[in-house]
């Protein structure tokens, strides 16, 4: 047991924290006793300050009356934070296990710390006191943070790592969320920072190994945000990611999505950086095919809407961090593979195998492809596989070579090329004495040719991570730089020469016009009369065109006759006489067309209606004579009325609006079946007349003359009847199917 001596506690024997127990002395009539080490009696304090984030939204920082505010609260915090870490080491651990308050304090300013990848204290540069004080915040809590993964001290203050475990992981002392804020906070922004946080995760693994399960959990959440960031950014409408108004600070609704995505972003690069023991744990869930596909289908979906909303947005800039930061990410889950090859080549083909497969799935994605293999030589990665693999399958590494290389194989080929190489082609050159002054202009040529198109691939490549920039601005930087991926992190870093920083990001690129270069080098111009003219393709964006069938004009009279039976200007009267042919809908004044009788049979002329009359009144004439004049005179008084009713009935035909549509009808009937009658020479017959028969008495009785009579005229009419070549005639048809 520990003794005190004047007053203070001392660990004499050299015992850990959980074996030790100080004496307590009698204080104000108290009796001594005996006290652990790690008791909440040692932490007597409770109350700690809370940290106040120092943005606002969207990375903005605080300004008046709040950042004085955040000033006096980041002060009283700095004291509290230096009262933990001066506290003796039964004290310290007291207050961290015992005391609640004093652990959220800590992770207050993790959560709500400035993220390093925020270019924020260029906002307060007049103001150093506040960047230092924030500085040294930090450097508190990670001292804190260091000396909870610490389990000696000295000789006197140390406490053994079963013990040390049991405190840090059952009172989540230090949890998995805790080193996520960790990360962002310090970030790996300086090879001291990252060599500080390595330090605490090997610390933590080696302490405790179920955190590697618990990141393992964190790691399979990130699939879960790529999902929920994909979900926000398909939703999104004029009313914020979450459904609800939108904020005023915000420049488009979609910032706060960027904003989610570039946090995720720098969170599983910075992880994979410092613990190397994660990128197995990410190749294991298969992170690495849902970095591809977010890569490939939200990132340019969330480009796009930002910028047709504001082509200036800052959230376009946290993008284009967000896509380095991914393929960084994926960069180191597949260079573990190699890594792991190179480190065991007895043992490399599941390893180069478990490569080409995740290199295999993401070819799929062509947006991630094009970017990866301009920032990444996978042609490097094959050929190392290819050299401690020697069973490697060579048509699937040439696969993936030529799934991943670039728009132009020209350009890799220069970027990997050696400069012996160039030595020697050189020197090859210069020894051929025996060409031509032709030959050395086409070299010339050639060169020059090769140059031009090494820049449009250039500032092919920028504009593909950078397509909001123009091509003539593009050109400009290119010509400052020596490739394009200095270019883009010039552009990326806001790092770009004086008299480009103002520069239009919009200019478009004109080539020049090869006739100029013609007439430089020949002092000839050609010039032709119908330059830009209306049908001239060169000039104009819609020329005129005519589409010639044949001889003629289109749409041309063929000839003389179609000409003047041309009726194009009766089309212009059409629209003028249609109008004639529209009836008011309103009812007229005259009742004019109310009428309900049958005007079916209106057409008949009235000259057709008095032919028929006259053809009645003859064949009543007729019949009248037929009739004896005893007949005549019994029925004189029936004729008599008979006439005054046709008298009667023919004033009230005279008198109606127009003629009985029935009496129409049954005239019409008698003239149809006349006509057809007498053309089929059948119908009825009057009993006076007789059929014309052709068939006679009996053969050596003799004929009557009508016999011989309607014999002679068959004979004559026959050839009308088509009463010839019939067998012919059904034999044809058959024979062309006509008939069944």
């Amino acid at each position: 047991m520990s003794i005190t001596i004047n007053g203070e506690l001392s660990n004499l024997e050299k015992k850990s924290l959980n074996q030790l127990v100080f004496r307590i002395p009698a204080d104000d009539g108290l009796t001594p006793c005996s006290m652990p080490a790690l008791h909440k009696h040692w932490a007597p304090r409770g109350n700690f300050a809370t940290y106040i984030s120092l943005l606002t939204q969207y990375g903005r920082v605080k300004s008046g009356v709040e950042l004085e505010e955040w000033q006096y609260n980041s002060n009283c915090f700095y004291k509290d934070m230096n009262f933990l870490l001066n506290c003796r080491h039964h004290e310290f651990w007291s207050y961290m296990v015992f005391q609640k308050t004093a652990l959220a304090a800590v992770v207050s300013f993790l959560q709500r710390s400035t993220p390093f990848y925020l270019n924020v204290w260029s906002q307060i540069v007049q103001q150093q006191n506040i960047i230092e004080i924030y500085e040294q915040i930090l450097e508190l809590v990670l001292r804190i943070v260091c000396r909870l993964i610490t389990n000696r001290e000295s000789d006197e203050a140390w406490l053994s790592v079963e013990h040390q475990r049991e405190l840090i992981y059952k009172n989540y002392l230090i949890s998995v969320p805790m080193l996520f804020d960790l990360l962002m906070a310090v970030g790996d922004a300086d090879p001291q920072n990252t060599a500080i946080l390595r330090r605490i995760f090997d610390s933590l693994l080696r302490i405790e190994p179920n955190y590697k399960q618990d990141i393992l959990a964190a790691l399979s959440f990130f699939r879960t945000a790529f999902r929920s960031i994909q979900t926000q950014a398909e939703n999104e409408g004029f009313e914020g990611a979450g459904g609800g108004d939108l904020d005023e600070n915000a420049e488009t609704p979609y910032d706060d999505v960027a904003l989610y995505a570039l946090d995720c972003a720098y969170s599983l690069s910075v992880l994979l950086a410092v613990c190397p023991e994660v990128q197995a744990l990410c190749a294991e869930i298969k992170l690495g095919q849902s970095i591809a596909q977010f890569y490939d289908n939200t990132i340019p979906f969330l480009y796009k809407n930002i910028f047709l909303i504001n082509e200036a947005a800052t959230s376009l800039g946290w993008l284009n961090m967000a896509r380095l930061e991914y393929l960084k990410a994926f960069r180191s889950i597949a260079y573990s593979f190699v890594e792991a090859a190179m480190a065991n080549p007895a043992d490399s083909m599941p390893k180069a195998e478990q490569l080409i497969g995740l290199l295999t799935e993401c070819l799929s994605e062509q947006t991630f492809v094009n970017d990866y293999g301009r920032l990444y030589p996978v042609e490097l990665d094959v050929d190392i596989l290819k050299q401690t693999c020697k069973n490697l399958d060579g048509f699937k590494s040439s696969f993936i070579l030529q799934g991943y290389q670039t728009e132009s194989k020209s350009t890799m080929d220069k970027n990997n090329t050696k400069p012996n190489k160039k030595t020697k082609n050189s020197s090859k050159l210069n020894n051929k004495n025996n060409e031509t002054t032709n030959k050395d202009t086409n070299i010339t040529s050639s060169t020059a040719v090769v140059q031009e198109r090494d820049i449009d691939l250039e500032v092919t490549s920028v504009l593909d991570v950078l397509p909001h920039l123009g091509t003539g601005f593009v050109r400009r930087i290119l010509s400052r730089y020596n490739n394009s991926e200095e270019a883009i992190a010039a552009i990326l870093e806001n790092n770009l020469p004086p008299d480009l920083v103002n520069a239009d990001q919009t200019e478009v690129y004109i080539p020049p016009d090869p006739q100029d270069k013609t007439y430089q080098q020949t002092g000839v111009k050609h010039f032709n009369v119908y330059d830009g003219d209306a049908y001239d393709v060169m000039t104009q964006d819609n020329p005129k065109y005519i589409i010639k069938q044949g001889k003629g004009m289109p749409n041309a009279p063929r000839d003389a006759a179609q000409m003047l039976d041309d009726k194009s200007d009766l089309a212009e009267l059409k629209s003028r006489y249609q109008a004639y042919t529209l009836v008011s809908e309103g009812e007229s004044s005259n009742d004019e067309y109310n009428d309900e009788y049958d005007d079916s049979y209106e057409a008949l002329l009235e000259s057709e209606t008095r032919l028929v009359k006259s053809k009645q009144l003859k064949a009543g004439l007729a019949n009248v004579e037929d009739v004896s004049d005893e007949e005549s005179e019994d029925d004189q008084e029936t004729v008599e009325d008979k006439s005054n009713l046709d008298a009667q009935t023919d004033r009230n035909k005279r008198l109606n609006f127009c003629e009985n549509p029935e009496d129409i009808r049954a005239r019409y009937e008698v003239r149809r079946q006349a006509k057809w009658g007498n053309r089929n020479h059948g119908g009825n017959f009057d009993n006076n007349s007789k059929a014309r028969d052709v068939v006679g008495a009996p053969k050596g009785q003799g004929q009557d003359k009508d016999t011989l009579r309607n014999r002679d005229k068959k004979e004559k009419n026959k050839s009308s009847r088509a009463n010839h070549n019939r067998k012919m005639g059904a034999a044809f048809k058959r024979n062309k199917g006509m008939m069944g």
